[in-house]
């Protein structure tokens, strides 16, 4: 549909179109999917640069970051990281479903004293050997919660998600890579 329209509608109502009907099939859920392998991660990011692509008049070959900057869109992995990270904020202002809330740990619940992460309202990390149970929400979550600066969470919502967006779209741009979710975290931490 979008390499119809895009001959006859302006660059603008075709990114609009991609953000009201793509956008929302691949955010969907996107908290419980979005630790998938990177094999299966990659077909839905290859349809992404393939969709953005038509809309720009590109060639199959061109470098799709430049696109994704222009059009404002972020990769699906980044898309996943800033779906947690809202869903972290809700957990951290108690917003989120009972269940989701009772997956996390205070620092300060777990030590009598006070440490720097307690005093940051950081989440405890539980410790494990295991590789699936490192990508579990409950660690994921508190991991990326806990690289957050806390200038950014320290924001109102509607603006810690605007600002979130475009720190995203900073580091899409500085590292001109698609990154995965710890990468994208380690370069937030350190912008």
């Amino acid at each position: 549909m979008i390499a119809k329209l895009r001959h006859f509608l302006p660059r603008k109502i075709v990114i609009q179109i991609y953000n009201s009907l793509v956008g929302p099939y691949i955010s969907y859920a996107i908290a419980v999917w979005g630790s998938a392998d990177k094999c299966h991660i990659n077909k839905i990011l290859i349809l992404q640069k393939r969709a953005l692509r038509f809309i720009y008049f590109a060639e199959r070959k061109d470098h799709a970051i430049p696109l994704f900057l222009d059009a404002n869109i972020l990769p699906v992995s980044f898309l996943y990281y800033k779906n947690i990270c809202t869903l972290m904020y809700d957990v951290r202002h108690e917003k989120a479903p009972t269940n989701i809330l009772d997956l996390f740990i205070d620092t300060k619940s777990i030590h009598s004293y006070n440490t720097r992460s307690s005093a940051s309202r950081n989440f405890y990390i539980k410790q494990s050997k295991l590789q699936i149970q490192l990508k579990a929400f409950s660690r994921l979550g508190a991991r990326i919660w806990n690289e957050i600066p806390a200038s950014l969470k320290a924001k109102p919502k509607r603006i810690f998600k605007t600002e979130l967006h475009r720190s995203l779209l900073h580091v899409l741009k500085s590292h001109d890579d698609y990154l995965d979710i710890f990468q994208i975290g380690k370069a937030i931490k350190r912008s």
